[in-house]
């Protein structure tokens, strides 16, 4: 009774492999693999399609990694490392005309050697592992124990295992980086200088030709620009009468015998010319000094480095 249930399996699994192109639900491929077969444990037939389906390597890489769920492969310097095994094998196992139930079970054994070393196994040990995957591989004989890779000849698995010795074991040590060396965090960020428009005698800086028609500068802004000057000169003449008015009043109030003896038209001249020649252009200066000062700070805030 054992006998023939060992034939019934045997041959099931035959059938499952003189029918590649059949397209099956993920469900129903599943449920009809044998235990303990690596098909369909790590990539499922609608994914090993899909990604069979893609036209640039690049489309593959970022396929790969949604499948994977490698979310973060372009910051991650793991993940990334990890992506790359996983695309560069799948492209070697696409070279070798491997058909989808063993393309799945190629990446569920790389997965399954990655996790191993993950998990600080041996070299030796996980060397094993691979070799006791592959027992029974390419047997006719009735199966009494499940064979993982039961889809695989025993060509594809001398051709599996020496890929995996010149990729994995041969750099084992630096695949036991990957997983527990630290990556280092680097921060990157960006300078940003800020500059403030210089302060000119004109209300308005000067246009540029694409922001604003030169006619249409000289009409308006430079007409208000004239307009200003005129009634700073009317204000600078207000500003120096009412100051040589005061003057004179405190002058004559003072009761001072000189002051007696000077005319009121002399007196007016004299103050006048003292106003006009010392004291308005002392007021002057004083009033550059402070819009130098101030354009001194504005450069000073301009020149301040946002990090």
């Amino acid at each position: 009774m054992s006998g023939k249930t060992a034939v019934s399996s045997s041959g099931k699994r035959r059938a499952q492999r003189s029918d590649p192109l059949v397209v099956i639900s993920d469900e129903e491929a599943i449920e009809k693999e044998p235990s303990g077969s690596f098909a369909w444990k790590f990539l499922l037939p609608s994914q090993i399609r899909s990604l069979s389906q893609c036209p640039t390597p690049e489309e593959l890489e970022q396929k790969m990694g949604t499948v994977l769920k490698f979310d973060h492969h372009s910051l991650e310097l793991r993940e990334a490392c990890q992506l790359d095994v996983f695309v560069i094998s799948y492209h070697w196992a696409k070279e070798q005309g491997f058909d989808e139930r063993q393309l799945s079970g190629f990446i569920t054994l790389l997965h399954h050697v990655l996790e191993n070393v993950k998990s600080n196994m041996s070299k030796a040990g996980n060397f094993q592992y691979m070799k006791e995957c592959f027992s029974g591989v390419g047997s006719d004989n009735p199966d009494l124990v499940p064979i993982p890779l039961y889809f695989f000849k025993l060509e594809h698995a001398k051709l599996i295992i020496k890929y995996l010795i010149s990729t994995i074991f041969q750099h084992y040590s630096l695949y036991q980086y990957l997983y527990y060396q630290q990556q280092d965090e680097l921060i990157i960020g960006t300078d940003m200088m800020l500059e403030t428009c210089p302060v000119l005698n004109s209300p308005y800086p000067v246009p540029l030709e694409e922001g604003m028609p030169l006619e249409m500068y000289e009409e308006h802004l430079m007409k208000k620009e004239s307009e200003k000057l005129a009634d700073d000169e009317e204000t600078d003449d207000a500003t120096a009468d009412n100051l040589i008015g005061a003057v004179m009043d405190a002058v004559e109030a003072s009761g001072n015998d000189v002051v007696k003896t000077v005319s009121t038209s002399e007196l007016r001249g004299i103050i006048e010319r003292v106003t006009r020649e010392m004291i308005l252009p002392a007021k002057t200066e004083l009033k550059s000094k402070i819009k130098e000062k101030e354009q001194s700070y504005l450069n000073r805030i301009g020149k301040i480095q946002v990090k």
